[in-house]
């Protein structure tokens, strides 16, 4: 007889009616998951009822560790969040290890949230590892410039002189300021967005809109919509505030990856779980987020993150649930299993 998987989910000491619960949710989330895998609930549940519905039923019953989430997170994310733009130098992964990090260690009592603050400091922690780089590699171009002028003067070689001389000026004009990570964007600096003909918004544009999240009606907004015990509203807002952050641009480079960590750190704040995307959902991802920036219509991309949601939910709490339960690696059940098995090797031994 075939093994039923979810039949070993009660093996805990939960009373039992949370046990019931849990088992349940264990189920559900399987079948949407089964279900997803083959593009069934995308064509059916096309207003994301069910979706919604799972997310709504689960946070009210369900108290998940959000560290234990985020840390199966951080695993799988770093390397699909790099692929999604396609930013996956060393320096870019260093810096979006060191965003999660910094998100898995936030505490929502620490301070007030501030969407202007948090997202200076997640861009500038994105690209500190490229910033520093940058910072190496011209100390190593101007000593290379010294090297060559003494070369030129031992040479006399006047032409040589005149060329480093001058590439030395260039290199002097690059400085610390000139660094990518936390600094909003000038008029002059040129943006590309999802690679569409969009008018980017100015750069004056662009920082208004930003510093307006420091305005007291700002953060009431913000703190209204945190206080709500709807948890879809609270999505739907959060998502809306990412992409218009995305639409203005407000830093040189960086602004999806940037705005998208924001969200993650946004849903921290309702205990929601941190969502990635998949390379294989770029497309998709950029079409509603096109769509919403371009003409306004919020919808699909909200429905987007909401069906996202319900896979983390999965992947980052029922199924390692259904692992430990089933699978029987919870340290009590291990270490009966190693007695279990120390024994059946005794008997074994006498018998022969």
């Amino acid at each position: 007889m075939e093994k039923n998987i979810f039949s070993n989910l009660s093996t805990d000491n939960e009373d039992h009616e949370s046990r019931d619960i849990r088992r349940l949710f264990a189920i559900t989330f399987s079948l949407y998951n089964f279900s997803e895998n083959y593009n069934v609930l995308y064509k059916k549940d096309a207003d994301c009822t069910i979706a919604k519905e799972l997310i709504s039923l689960y946070y009210k019953r369900i108290k998940p560790n959000y560290s234990n989430m985020i840390y199966s997170f951080k695993k799988k994310y770093i390397i699909n969040e790099a692929l999604v733009e396609k930013n996956d130098t060393q320096e870019q992964k260093r810096g979006l290890k060191a965003v999660y990090d910094y998100i898995q260690n936030y505490s929502k009592d620490a301070e007030e949230f501030n969407i202007l603050i948090e997202s200076l400091r997640i861009s500038e922690l994105l690209w500190k590892p490229t910033d520093q780089k940058h910072l190496e590699d011209l100390d190593a171009e101007k000593d290379e410039c010294f090297a060559m002028i003494q070369e030129a003067k031992e040479e006399k070689n006047m032409e040589k002189y005149k060329q480093a001389k001058a590439k030395l000026r260039e290199l002097s004009t690059i400085t610390a300021d000139n660094k990518i990570g936390g600094r909003i964007r000038q008029d002059s600096d040129e943006v590309d967005l999802l690679g569409y003909e969009i008018l980017v918004p100015s750069g004056v544009e662009a920082r208004i809109f930003i510093n307006s999240f420091s305005s007291p009606e700002k953060r009431k907004e913000f703190l209204e919509h945190l206080k709500n015990d709807n948890e879809i509203d609270y999505i739907e807002y959060c998502v809306k505030i990412c992409a218009d952050l995305i639409k203005y641009q407000p830093f040189k480079d960086g602004n999806k990856r940037t705005f998208r960590s924001l969200l993650n750190l946004m849903f921290k704040e309702k205990n929601l779980p941190p969502v990635y995307i998949r390379p294989k959902e770029r497309e998709e991802y950029h079409k509603v987020l096109f769509e919403a920036i371009q003409n306004g219509n919020y919808d699909n991309l909200v429905k987007f993150y909401n069906f996202k949601i319900c896979d983390s939910i999965y992947e980052l709490d029922v199924a390692p649930y259904i692992i430990r339960k089933v699978f029987n690696q919870t340290p009590e059940i291990k270490e009966n299993n190693k007695e279990k098995k120390l024994k059946l090797n005794d008997e074994n031994s006498s018998k022969k």
